[in-house]
């Protein structure tokens, strides 16, 4: 079967997928916009280091970002690796979804893919949590209709807010405590954002399904919902390669 693809740029992180429906292998980058395209290729070729044979089972490529002063430079790196151009996910790109909000070219193509993966999954009503540089809740119902979420600073902004405003408190590694009550600052640090922040998610989702008056399937996603999932109250079904998934289904859908 036929791979792509699939790059998300973040503000923090960029996420390179190369793969389909059946698996895929992801990269993670850290975000520079300082990056020209033939830096951005010439780390494809360091990374990647697909042979040929590999690299024609690749039909294509897509991108969504966030970053807009990255978009075309990695545009073009991706073009010249692949001799290809890229799709990226912006207006007049088909995904399948009626985004049913005040100005849907506000929505961010990361959330879009998300939300199409979502519903890939689910099937029906859906509500995708996705813990990255923002915390961000992404609702769908079951008519295949966006109709809207709410944006959260996310753990490493309040780490980092946390630490630039204070004199005293430092930086602590985001791992789940093994009690809430924390014994030392450090404990405490990291009692207050993971469990802090599992405890907002779930005080949000429980005002979100009041508000949508339905029960949707709950899937979490981004980088550190792995440490968050276990401190939250509400059953949440983890998902890696959400955007990845949503994108591939883009993909398809435009060619």
């Amino acid at each position: 079967m036929k791979k792509i693809i699939a790059i998300d740029i973040g503000n923090t992180e960029t996420t390179v997928g190369i793969g389909n429906k059946e698996g895929w292998d992801s990269y993670r980058f850290t975000t520079r916009d300082a990056n020209t395209s033939d830096e951005l290729l010439a780390l494809f070729n360091s990374t990647f280091n697909l042979d040929f044979d590999t690299k024609n089972q690749i039909s294509g490529s897509i991108i969504c970002s966030v970053v807009p002063q990255v978009t075309n430079n990695m545009f073009q790196a991706v073009e010249k690796y692949l001799e290809s151009a890229p799709i990226v996910v912006g207006p007049g790109i088909k995904t399948g979804l009626k985004v049913n909000i005040d100005n849907p070219k506000e929505l961010g193509p990361d959330r879009i893919a998300n939300s199409v993966a979502g519903y890939k999954i689910a099937k029906s009503d859906v509500l995708i949590v996705d813990l990255g540089t923002a915390t961000t809740f992404d609702v769908v119902n079951k008519k295949k209709e966006y109709l809207g979420g709410a944006i959260a600073p996310g753990i490493r902004i309040s780490l980092d807010a946390l630490t630039s405003k204070t004199a005293s408190l430092k930086s602590v590694e985001l791992d789940l405590p093994k009690k809430v009550v924390g014994k030392n600052t450090y404990e405490a640090i990291q009692s207050g954002l993971i469990y802090g922040h599992a405890s907002m998610i779930d005080s949000m989702i429980e005002k979100l399904l009041q508000e949508l008056g339905t029960i949707p399937k709950i899937i979490i996603t981004g980088g550190l919902s792995k440490t968050i999932q276990p401190a939250l109250n509400l059953s949440a079904e983890y998902e890696e390669d959400l955007t990845l998934i949503g994108l591939e289904e883009i993909y398809n859908l435009n060619n």
